[in-house]
């Protein structure tokens, strides 16, 4: 059988923006094509940050991953699109392990969809 070692002091986040609080002027600021997505897996797996699934549609950019800290994640992609920090946490959520798990399970079902 096989282990899985995930550290007890991580924990894991989805963060991320969408239509319901940021317009697309402001989505846009967040999108990611294919080279910014790339870059951004390399930056994350650099920085000891493994496990991460990275969504970047029309209506929403979102990181899920595991962390020590949210910030960790919202670095990346700001790193890695035209979007800045304060206008992230303008429009932004960050949920953490179950809420995370539960938003993740939402977007996916199309649940959360337009």
């Amino acid at each position: 059988m096989q282990k899985y070692n995930i550290s007890k002091s991580k924990n894991f986040y989805a963060i991320g923006l969408s239509y319901k609080k940021a317009d697309a002027v402001i989505r846009g600021h967040f999108s990611l094509s294919d080279d910014s997505r790339l870059n951004l897996l390399q930056q994350a797996k650099d920085n000891q940050i493994e496990s991460l699934v990275v969504t970047s549609t029309c209506n929403r950019t979102e990181i899920y991953g595991f962390a020590e800290h949210p910030f960790q994640l919202i670095k990346l992609l700001c790193d890695n699109t035209e979007g800045t920090v304060d206008e992230f946490q303008k429009v932004a959520y960050v949920y953490k392990n179950k809420e995370a798990i539960s938003h993740m399970f939402r977007v996916g079902s199309g649940l959360d969809s337009q």
